[in-house]
């Protein structure tokens, strides 16, 4: 198979790409967690060889987000979303630092999160661990329903 050349290219082939957690708990069968996790394979693989350091993944995505018609469609946000937390990882990693999380999120939350800095700015003063795909997809559901005076935040929820 041969490799990908652009980051438009490398998302038309990758973009569905599915943790293996998401293909049990939605009830998909073994074999597509198997394909899943050869693709993730495959794109790490990829993002290692074409992308040598944080600065030019982000300068692609930014490119790859220039290219998609993201401001319109939020079902296409939310494939691109999941998308940049799968380019982030690390060759072999679940989660991703939390340097690049934040580097991440305010490249693709930009425009859709008013409180993108405070959060930031909290998960840089605060969080001790790399971010999980768990936190990851938490954050565009809290982007998407808390509004900048904290309306729609539940505590609880």
């Amino acid at each position: 198979m041969d490799s990908p050349d652009s980051i438009f290219e490398i998302y038309i082939r990758y973009y569905d790409i599915r943790s293996l957690k998401s293909c049990q708990s939605d009830g998909h069968d073994e074999h597509e967690g198997k394909s899943s996790r050869d693709a993730l394979a495959q794109l790490l693989k990829i993002v290692n060889l074409k992308f040598h350091s944080r600065t030019s993944i982000f300068d692609e995505l930014l490119k790859l987000m220039s290219e998609l018609q993201l401001m319109a469609d939020f079902s296409e946000f939310s494939r691109f979303y999941d998308f940049v937390f799968f380019m982030c990882r690390e060759n072999g990693q679940k989660n991703i630092t939390v340097n690049k999380a934040v580097s991440a999120w305010k490249l693709v939350l930009a425009g859709r999160f008013r409180l993108l800095n405070q959060w930031c700015d909290f998960v840089q003063e605060n969080q001790r661990h790399n971010i999980s795909e768990d936190t990851w997809q938490q954050v565009l559901a809290f982007s998407r329903c808390v509004h900048e005076n904290l309306e729609g935040y539940d505590p609880e929820g």
